[in-house]
């Protein structure tokens, strides 16, 4: 998995094209919202908390002339819930194109960090492929969470 390192997606899809690398582009689309007294006074409660939904997850291999536009569209075809999409992007060390099969493991890494808030390196957008600066902080899962 690399890091993002673009001004937004049209670039980074050019990056990926001309890096002499096959990528394949990761797609995680949530539905991000702000819940209010979380927690009882005292406990947090003071503080608003931010919940993230994990809708869906999607690939593709990164091509020439990818817009965020047809990303959006391909994404609201299957569910127009979300509000924020996380995009990573995976290669091969040979500069073979990740299969689907490789793809689908990363996404399953990808929504995992998600929930526990460890998304550096990732690109987070907003609808209009506009990138999104947020704070997190990450939650460590003990023995007894599940997580659904």
């Amino acid at each position: 998995m690399n890091s993002m390192n673009a001004e937004n997606f049209e670039d980074l899809a050019q990056q990926c094209v001309l890096s002499g690398f096959q990528h394949r582009m990761l797609y995680v689309f949530v539905r991000v919202g702000a819940v209010e007294q979380a927690l009882p006074p005292g406990l947090g409660g003071d503080e608003n908390a931010t919940m993230v939904q994990v809708l869906f997850d999607a690939h593709q291999p990164a091509a020439h002339g990818m817009t965020f536009s047809s990303v959006r569209e391909s994404a609201d075809a299957q569910n127009a819930d979300w509000n924020m999409v996380v995009v990573g992007i995976a290669k091969n060390s040979d500069a073979s194109l990740p299969s689907a099969e490789q793809a689908q493991a990363f996404l399953t890494d990808m929504r995992e960090k998600i929930m526990i808030g460890a998304i550096d390196g990732y690109a987070l957008l907003d609808r209009d492929g506009k990138q999104v600066e947020v704070e997190t902080e990450v939650v460590p899962i003990t023995a007894s969470a599940t997580i659904n």
